[in-house]
Order: structure tokens, then sequence, then C-alpha cells
């Protein structure tokens, strides 16, 4: 059974989650109300997971967050609420500091607020177990500018999951501001955090960050993220959102598959860090199509569940480091004299 360090503090939800945690067959082997004792928790009884509410007194989840991983590798999943601004941003700098997972607060504790929202917070930690101490957490080598046969492209689709966010960051840091062609993200989050994504997103690079909500010209230079729960897709230069009518979302698959439909050898696809196999049928139908396609390498990934299916089903033999992919999206905007191909 995982051993879960709980931190929140609310001392309603402590019981909550220690109630859902055990009923699901996970050992609670500690709480903690506050940062400095989730810290010291972590260290004296290194659980095998640790759930981090975000506000809280003194030091805050972020804080902690930093201060557990600096001793070591830890899996860390924040729970925190979408419908504050300052939570939702303070988890996205938990992920960036190497937490796993974001998962947001249930309206109501009892029963019925706790169901549906308990059983995805433990499938997440059942799967989040399973993922070896230390995976993705060590920088990868420097390498030589991978020589690939790159072209201008009309847009770029990108699949993530877990480990997403920073994975993002660490891509788009310094892409130019003048891309001449739209980035198109798909990235797996729980429903509210989308807006909360898409500000921090936009305090990681200088591209600007904007809300898909529908009907939208599909502008360069911007990075487009679908509004809450529902799919990004590309129709003849415009964005179009689909709601979630099951499975993961928004959907990696639907989007390089869109991709793949209206503008095959102009397009260019990703699949980064991720649990599961989403965006690797899509990938796969992109490259078909004639479009560039590329995958995150397994040494950067904290989880490389999405980017090793993308590439055993065909749909690329590139993996590239973050790095890479940054100068990758860099030279697609510069290749082919600015002509799109």
């Amino acid at each position: 059974m995982p051993a879960v360090l709980i931190c929140d503090d609310s001392a309603t939800m402590r019981l909550a989650l220690r109630r859902t945690l055990e009923g699901a067959g996970f050992r609670v082997v500690a709480e903690a109300a506050n940062g400095e004792d989730a810290v010291a928790l972590a260290r004296r009884m290194k659980p095998d997971l640790i759930t981090m509410d975000v506000m809280l007194p003194g030091v805050d989840g972020f804080q902690a967050t930093r201060a557990i991983l600096k001793e070591g590798p830890a899996r860390i999943v924040i729970v925190s609420a979408a419908g504050e601004a300052l939570q939702a941003d303070l988890g996205f700098r938990a992920l960036q500091s190497g937490a796993l997972d974001l998962l947001d607060k249930p309206d109501h504790v009892g029963p019925g607020g706790m169901a549906d929202w308990g059983r995805e917070l433990c499938e997440s930690l059942a799967a989040l177990a399973q993922l070896p101490l230390g995976q993705g957490r060590a920088p990868a080598a420097r390498r030589a500018r991978p020589t690939l046969p790159l072209r201008r492209v009309a847009a770029l689709g990108i699949a993530s999951s877990t480990g997403g966010p920073p994975a993002l960051a660490a891509l788009l840091k310094d892409a130019d501001p003048g891309l001449p062609y739209p980035i198109l993200v798909a990235q797996h989050i729980a429903p509210g955090f989308s807006e909360g994504l898409a500000r921090w997103l936009g305090t990681q690079t200088r591209l600007k960050v904007r809300m898909a909500l529908g009907g939208e010209n599909a502008d360069p230079g911007t990075v487009w993220i679908p509004a809450d729960r529902h799919d990004l897709l590309w129709r003849s230069g415009r964005l179009l959102v689909s709601p979630n009518d099951g499975g993961v979302c928004p959907s990696g698959d639907r989007l390089l598959g869109s991709l793949a439909k209206e503008l095959g050898r102009r397009a260019a696809g990703l699949v980064l860090t991720g649990m599961g196999s989403d965006g690797a049928d899509g990938l796969v139908q992109l490259r078909a199509a004639g479009g560039l396609t590329f995958a995150q390498d397994s040494a950067s990934c904290v989880v490389d569940g999405m980017p090793a299916v993308a590439v055993a089903r065909g749909g690329t033999d590139q993996r590239l480091t973050l790095e890479e992919l940054g100068f990758c999206i860099s030279e697609l905007g510069r290749a082919a004299g600015g002509a799109l191909a």
C-alpha cells in the first residue's frame, strides 16, 4: 500500500482526504497543517506520495514543495482551489519546481462532493506511485543542435500531460515573439485551471498566450489554450473548440488529427511528457499526411508515457531534448526563406 503524507491547513479537508485515500487502499502515514511541518514529516517519514495544499500559514505549499524536493526526489501532487487566482498561480509555480500533478479541490467535502473527485485523485496517485523517483529531474546533457529537415509551417500542435506545464515553459521561454505561426496546446489539466495555466504560461514566455473560446483567427506568435473542458481544433485558419465527449481533455489526438487533415505537410506536431497514449495516434496521422513530427526525449520527461507510445506507433523517430525542441520551434519560423512549403 503506498504511504501518503497529507498537507492541508483545514482539519475538515485533511479528514476527508484521509477517509478517501484509506478507502481506496492507500496508507496515510502523517498529516501536516502547514508547510514547515510537511517538510519535516517528509524528511522523517519518506512517504511514497504527498498531497500538498498551496495556501498555508507560514511556509506556503510552493515553498514547501521546493524545500522537500531540494532534499531529494518526491512524488508531490498539488491540491488547490482553481477559483482563487493566487492559489492557481502558486500551484503552477509548484509544478515548475517539480510537483507532478495539480488537482482542484472539491466544492464540498461531504460524501456527495468527494465521490467523483476522490476517484480522480486516487487514480492519479495510483499512477504516480508507480513512477521511479527521480525520473525526469536530471538535467539533460548538452548536445549539438539537431540537423533536421525543417521547413516553415503554418501551425504547431503540442500534446502534453503530467509534467507538461514546466516542459511547456522551458520549451517556449526563448521563443521569438515574432514567430510567424501559432502554437496550439492540448495540455491535460483539471477543470478550472485552464485560465490559470494561460496566465502563468504568459509569464514564462515572450509569446502571447490566449484562451481559445472558438471562432478566433489563429494569430501567429500566439500560444492558444482551449477554454476549460474543451478540445482545440484547427479549421481553415480558425480555431474551434469542441466539448469534451469522454476521455482525456483537451485531446492531443483530436488536435493533431485536425492539423493533419487541414494542413498536412504545412503543420508540425509535438508530444511532450505525460501518462497514457494521448497524442500518439494524432502524431501518426500528421506524419502520414507529410507533417513534421517530434517527441520529447525520455531523459527529460517526468513521465515517458505519451512520447514513448508515439514513437512505438510510428508517429515520429525524432526524440529531442526541450532545448533542441526550442531550437526547432525557432527554425520552423525561419526555414525556407520565410516561405510556407
